[in-house]
């Protein structure tokens, strides 16, 4: 595909994700997801809180301590004289006093003394309904208080659809924007030369107009969360419960936060948490006006030019990544450009909302991998007829000589009787072996067997040509499954197409020669690659197709198999190349060709090459590489150097063994003598005896644990486990009667069979069996239970010992681990006994594990795979 027509597939992908991005931008469908990102990145930014905003709440505690709300305004009184006595700037008294105090008109006259003193007490301006659906009214404080106090403004809140108050009008009224809010009104008294407030009018619209008039609206930016001011106490501030200077030169917000009670709503600091006072709301307003800060959304053109051109850059970024990188490139671009965001709002104070532009970036990988899926499809249909015509890994022309050897091949696998091969033009024989077969059948298919009796008949294309080719099985012996398809490949590889008619338009021919020449010069590249780095490896290497030809190999196998160069191993029969290694074991090449050809099992063995070239043989089928193509892949290693050292080891270990028995065995011959003696020497050997019986069993577990990691699985028989748990079960009777245990055995089968060594279970069992005695109390019980689940051998164990501290079932069947002084002296992995037991089981293609049962004392399970029994 020309770069021309990728730039137009791409282009016309970051087109249709530019017009949806930008249609969605515009018709603010997202609005609510906008919200949402504009909540949460706000709840990532927490600034500061101003030093000198201080809010006074009424609180629970305060209601507890005053009484019930409302209070008294001789208590209001109270509170301002004690905050202007204190030196506060300004104090906000976020309470509406609408009507007079019927109950206590003396209150008011307190309450109005005390804000006249003051000269700097503001209070709010409510605009509500008295009643469902009723007029709008304006509810302010009673006259004198309005006429005494230092300011007036409005408190309202602007609730956004989804009911969260993110922004606030600075001037709204009814009929007519005259009021300020209240922050704003406190600032341009506290700021008369740096806030410029609009001129509220002189006279008041005609009484019939009751709707609200708003303008100048601004969006808070949350220092933080609810709590996020000083807060105090309205009782504690009442009874001057706090430092001299707390309160000079400090702004109060007095306010109501009691649940309940109070104003509050939830806000974009919220989250899931409680709603923000109304009182600390203004307080977040407050520092905001006094510090110009305000958050900006993105005007409406720059935000759609913004988010369309955003979607595009990952069309623009895609072709230089790897396709399987392409989601990360998408991931990587949606979390930087909501970084971004984050960081326009915290530091430019720009609300840029980011849905539209997210959505983009998230559809546009899942948009590319489409076209790019349907340009290739498009493109591969178009190349069908090619790549059906590409050369195999095999040469391309298989003469009639090489039928023969591939019949051989096949004869050992398959009873193959006998095979004949006719040239269908002349009707001549042109080659046969073994028994004799009947005359070719008719009308045969190309590609297709056809069966008459016990014979297979088929036709094989060929260039100048077709064979018919005929083969004979004992009756009832046909093959099929994976033998039919090794037949099925065996025609293939020798079919080969007639060369087609290059009649076509030149351009067509031209472009044929062009994909040709490009393809080989891809396969001549990878072909080079392969070799290199297969005759760089170490292990000898060698693929095998299914007519058993070598089709690759690298030097080490053609060194280990004795010949002087890997080119000569190349189309030889890999059985006769193969045969001059010995498997160490009771296979033969011509089972383990048949075990992986056939029935697909990977093998794996030790053969030696005379004299002493030891090999780890390692063998498995290719058909799940690729189904065109069934063989196998044969991988060579030396091992002579590990066998020679495991040899050393295993004399060193004999050597160690009897130097460590011998001088205890002496030792406990010479102390049972001494046991005839009296007096000191007596004593002597009844102190020396254990110590030596244990050093002797100490040796003992060391050799047989030396011993099971060294056998070889080929020496393992048929063996029945349950004989070999009666026979541990009586070897260790005479240890647990003389400690008072009883020994059950459940045994759900008669015979249990599988390939092992019979010594090395037996000692296993015996050493589960010692352990659980040991540490069983007197009069207790030990229980041994076999059964098979899944064909697997399940052996249990179970005492009713103190079981096995939880930190050690992990490490219990560690060798020559110590015992914690500290601890519970519970330790079924102490010394090599366990060790011995684990080795075993592995050895078997089993495991062992332990656990405690909630009654008290442990349970061993030994899982082995177990096998019908062979004399059936």
């Amino acid at each position: 595909m020309t770069r021309s027509k990728r730039f137009s597939e791409r282009t016309r992908s970051a087109l249709i994700m530019l017009l949806l991005t930008g249609l969605l931008a515009a018709s603010n469908w997202l609005w609510r997801w906008d919200l949402l990102l504009y909540d949460l990145q706000l709840g990532f930014i927490s600034r500061p809180a101003a030093e000198d905003i201080i809010i006074v709440a009424v609180d629970e505690k305060s209601l507890e301590a005053l009484g019930r709300w409302p209070w008294s305004r001789e208590v209001h009184a109270k509170l301002v004289d004690r905050l202007t006595q204190a030196g506060a700037k300004a104090i906000i008294l976020d309470i509406l006093f609408a009507e007079p105090d019927r109950n206590d008109p003396e209150s008011d006259n307190q309450l109005i003394q005390s804000i006249a003193a003051s000269e700097r007490v503001f209070m709010p301006v409510i605009l509500e309904e008295h009643r469902q659906g009723g007029m709008l009214v304006e509810s302010m404080p009673i006259p004198a208080l309005s006429n005494v106090a230092a300011g007036l403004g409005h408190v309202h809140m602007d609730l956004d659809a989804d009911g969260i108050a993110r922004g606030v009008f600075l001037y709204e009224g009814l009929g007519q924007a005259y009021w300020p809010h209240l922050m704003l009104a406190v600032l341009s008294w506290l700021e008369p030369g740096e806030v410029g407030m609009r001129s509220a009018p002189t006279s008041r619209q005609a009484p019939n107009i009751h709707t609200i008039n708003r303008h100048t609206h601004r969006l808070i930016p949350f220092y933080g969360p609810a709590g996020h001011y000083h807060r105090y106490s309205y009782s504690q501030v009442l009874e001057g419960d706090f430092l001299p200077n707390l309160f000079r030169d400090k702004i109060v917000v007095v306010g109501v936060t009691a649940t309940g009670i109070g104003d509050a709503l939830p806000t974009p600091v919220s989250g899931y948490g409680v709603p923000m006072p109304g009182v600390e709301i203004n307080a977040n307003i407050l520092q905001s006006l006094r510090q110009d800060q305000a958050i900006t959304p993105i005007a409406y053109l720059p935000h759609l030019l913004g988010s369309a051109l955003i979607v595009v850059l990952p069309f623009v970024l895609y072709p230089y990544f790897p396709t399987r990188a392409a989601p990360l490139v998408s991931l990587i671009l949606v979390v930087v450009f909501f970084l971004f965001t984050i960081a326009l709002l915290r530091w430019a104070e720009f609300w840029f909302p980011p849905s539209a532009a997210l959505l983009g970036l998230l559809l546009s990988y899942p948009l590319w991998s489409w076209r790019r899926l349907d340009q290739a499809v498009r493109y591969l249909n178009e190349q069908l007829e090619r790549m059906q015509s590409e050369q195999r890994l095999l040469p391309v022309e298989q003469p009639p000589s090489d039928i023969t050897t591939a019949m051989e091949f096949l004869a050992r696998l398959m009873p193959l009787q006998g095979w004949v091969l006719y040239d269908v033009d002349s009707g001549k024989q042109m080659l046969q072996s073994g028994s004799a077969l009947g005359p070719p059948l008719e009308s045969l298919t190309k590609g297709r067997w056809q069966r008459s009796g016990a014979e297979l008949w088929t036709e094989i294309q060929r260039p100048e040509s077709a064979w018919q080719l005929g083969l004979v099985w004992p009756r009832n012996e046909v093959p099929v499954g994976h033998s039919m398809k090794l037949v099925d490949e065996f025609a293939l590889q020798f079919s080969l197409e007639p060369e087609a008619n290059q009649d076509g338009v030149l351009e067509r021919v031209e472009l044929r020669m062009q994909q040709m020449k490009e393809t080989n010069a891809r396969l001549q590249r990878f072909r080079h690659l392969i070799s290199n780095a297969v005759g760089q490896m170490d292990d000898g290497l060698m693929v095998i197709n299914g007519l058993g030809q070598v089709v690759m190999s690298n030097p080490r196998a053609s060194f280990y198999l004795g010949h002087p160069s890997d080119q000569e191993l190349l189309g030889e029969d890999a059985y006769h190349l193969l045969s001059v290694l010995e498997i160490q074991g009771a296979e033969t090449w011509q089972e383990v060709f048949t075990k992986v050809l056939l029935h697909k099992e990977p093998v794996r063995f030790e053969a030696v090459r005379s004299p002493d070239t030891e090999l780890f043989v390692q063998l498995k089928t290719l058909q799940e590489v690729d189904a065109e193509f069934p063989g196998l892949i044969v991988n060579l290693s030396y091992i002579g150097t590990l066998k020679r050292s495991e040899r050393t080891r295993a004399k060193m270990l004999n050597f160690l063994s009897h130097d460590i028995r011998s001088p205890i065995t002496s030792l406990l011959s010479l102390t049972q003598s001494k046991q005839l003696l009296d007096g000191n020497g007596k004593e002597m050997a009844e102190q020396i005896q254990p110590l030596a019986r244990r050093s002797l069993k100490l040796a003992d577990n060391f050799l047989r644990l030396a011993r099971a990691e060294v056998v070889e699985t080929a020496s393992f028989t048929d063996t029945n486990f349950v004989e070999v748990a009666h026979n541990a079960a009586d070897e260790v009777y005479v240890q647990a009667k003389a400690k008072q245990v009883k020994l059950l055995r459940q045994f759900n089968e008669d015979e249990i069979w599988l390939r092992g060594d019979l010594g090395l279970l037996e000692r296993a069992l015996v050493n589960l069996l010692e352990n659980a005695i040991k540490f069983s109390p007197s009069e207790s019980q030990v229980t041994m239970t076999l059964s098979i689940k899944h064909s697997r051998l399940i052996c249990e164990i179970e005492d009713q010992g103190p079981g096995i501290p939880e930190h050690q079932l992990n490490d219990i069947f560690m060798p020559f681990m110590q015992a914690d002084s500290n601890q519970i002296m519970r330790k079924k992995g102490v010394g090599l006994g366990l060790s011995f037991v684990k080795v075993v089981a592995e050895k078997h293609h089993g495991s062992v594990t332990a656990d405690n049962i909630g009654k008290g004392g442990a349970v061993f399970t030994l899982n082995l795979p177990c096998e019908e029994n062979p004399a059936t």
